[in-house]
């Protein structure tokens, strides 16, 4: 028998897979929202915070009679996650990442999953403020007005991404299409780059002889400009290996501004430093304010039909569509 409405899987119950656990719940679009995490701890909270229906310890049993599952795991975590997952999947079913890189993962889907799955890259932007705290920091609106990057191959069934698209506006989200490349080379930027700043400059610090003393005065600045890199030490390696290429352009051209900057304070250009600080300072306001607004001023905007017939995409045609497949 048919369910009425489709059943989803979030696998990895973060900051990321709470959320959408918690936006789905409370658009009632799904017959039930299964959560998985490797934490015995993280899914017994998460069904305590209402982030999911129920949860199941073991990955296939929470994901193998689901027709839309959502890795919300670190990129390090998702080839393997193929590889378990690839036999057991349901024909049809929609699978979706929502890892920093694309061009890797879509690789990798090519090469594992069967061709009766689908998938779609993912990438969440959440808001400003938004990137710690995990699970204990979820929220249903996470997601409001933010930009979901969704980049799917050339072969993605053009149901699977309607269903995609659908998803996305239940989040409250705006999707923007990118092409792989494109996409891993814009985080490498914004995403990626950060990380390596903070690398620099913690290791500068903490390997002088000073740092004895530079620890005791080290205050409010110091902290948060060293935040990323705390978060989760062990992630960063290979991801930034997997963007390598994109991310030695970002180092280099990030090294020409900063031997500019050196230039400015050698020359004892003060005026020149705080006019440069200035331009910065009002470009990030205007990047805040459009962000938190959810309008940007270029790129083309994706049409997309009203909300209820969004609702009905998810619910119906695509859904239903993908699974009379199976029949």
């Amino acid at each position: 028998m048919d369910r009425m409405k489709p059943q989803v899987t979030i696998v990895g119950l973060g900051l990321i897979g709470g959320s959408m656990g918690m936006a789905l719940r409370q658009a009632q679009v799904a017959s039930v929202v299964v959560g998985h995490d490797k934490d015995r701890a993280v899914s017994e909270q998460a069904k305590k915070m209402g982030a999911v229906d129920r949860t199941e310890w073991n990955l296939i049993s929470a994901c193998e009679e689901s027709d839309l599952v959502v890795l919300a795991i670190p990129i390090g975590e998702i080839l393997e996650t193929f590889k378990a997952l690839a036999p057991y999947l349901r024909p049809n079913c929609v699978l979706i990442d929502t890892a920093t890189l694309k061009v890797p993962v879509l690789d990798w889907a090519a090469q594992i999953l069967p061709e009766s799955v689908h998938f779609v890259g993912g990438n969440p932007i959440i808001g400003v403020g938004s990137s710690t705290g995990g699970l204990a920091a979820a929220r249903a609106d996470l997601f409001h007005k933010a930009v979901f990057c969704l980049v799917p191959s050339l072969k993605t069934d053009a149901e699977a991404v309607k269903l995609a698209i659908s998803l996305v506006s239940v989040l409250g989200a705006n999707p923007l299409f990118l092409d792989p490349f494109e996409h891993d080379g814009l985080m490498a930027a914004v995403e990626h780059l950060p990380g390596i700043l903070e690398l620099a400059l913690l290791e500068t610090v903490i390997h002088q002889p000073a740092w004895r003393e530079l620890r005791r005065v080290a205050g409010l600045s110091f902290e948060e400009s060293t935040r990323l890199i705390a978060a989760d030490p062990t992630a960063f390696g290979p991801l930034w290996s997997l963007n390598r290429d994109n991310l030695v352009r970002w180092i280099d051209a990030f090294s020409a501004s900063l031997a500019s900057i050196r230039e400015n304070l050698v020359q004892n250009q003060a005026e020149g430093v705080s006019a440069r600080c200035g331009e910065a300072s009002q470009e990030r306001a205007r990047w805040l304010h459009d962000r938190a607004e959810g309008l940007w001023e270029q790129g083309p905007q994706t049409e997309l039909p009203e909300r209820p017939n969004l609702l009905d995409t998810f619910l119906g045609s695509s859904w239903r569509k993908m699974r009379k497949r199976e029949k």
